[in-house]
């Protein structure tokens, strides 16, 4: 696969869906895969919806109930299941999943005092978009429990329009936070409550992310999208 081509499917799945949705998360279809989706705070939590996007409506999957328990619609009975339906966790598991389960997922959870939290998940066809060049990956070090820092340099003579900061991982990649030219920002479900960006910087883009745990131990992506070039640095946490 060249640089090139690399490039052009990076842009196509990076943050935003193609119809213009800003997505927390894609997962790469299998078999037996998982939507994660856990709840980032402490809070009550009374009632979490799982739905899918079909074309003009939202297909209802399953509901979770504090009181009232577990409710799977029957068109996904005996396909999907909910490992740990405790506390925060209220991933989605799938055992037997088909081409058909490509598409938008949205988890939406309920809570008391905090309200209303969603996570938008694009479940695609396998591609090679998880894929990392090894010319482009740097390792960076750390240990569970540290703040760890990414810096990614660019070209401000080029009038950089958007930097995508990713975590990626063998089966999904995770949307951190997405800088545009005005300064403004918007965070991936995952990353609201612990990671830190400058979003102002001409010449380069940097994040923290705090309290690293081991499902950080991953490789990070930076994509800044520029006037007359597109930029691209991953780093691996080891």
């Amino acid at each position: 696969m060249d640089h090139t081509a690399f490039l052009i499917v990076v842009l196509q799945l990076c943050g935003t869906h193609a119809e213009g949705r800003f997505v927390d998360s894609i997962v790469k279809l299998s078999e037996k895969m998982k939507l994660e989706c856990i709840y980032p705070k402490k809070a009550v939590i009374i009632q979490t919806s799982w739905m899918k996007h079909n074309v003009t409506y939202k297909e209802n999957i399953a509901v979770l109930h504090a009181n009232y328990g577990i409710h799977i619609e029957d068109k996904y009975k005996g396909r999907i299941y909910f490992e740990n339906a405790s506390r925060e966790d209220k991933s989605l598991s799938f055992i037997k999943s088909t081409l058909e389960d490509v598409g938008l997922y949205f988890c939406s959870i309920a809570t008391y005092p905090d309200g209303t939290w969603e996570k938008v998940i694009e479940v695609i066809q396998p591609a090679d978009a998880f894929e990392i060049s090894e010319k482009q990956n740097n390792p960076v070090f750390t240990k569970p429990g540290e703040n760890v820092t990414f810096i990614c340099p660019y070209n401000r003579r080029d009038s950089v329009q958007q930097v995508m900061w990713e975590r990626i991982k063998a089966d999904c990649i995770d949307t951190i936070v997405q800088c545009n030219s005005l300064g403004g920002q918007r965070f991936g479900a995952d990353f609201k409550k612990r990671a830190l960006v400058d979003c102002s910087d001409q010449a380069s883009s940097m994040i923290v992310i705090q309290n690293v745990s081991d499902s950080d131990f991953a490789t990070y992506r930076c994509v800044a999208t520029g006037r007359n070039k597109t930029y691209v640095m991953s780093f691996t946490m080891l």
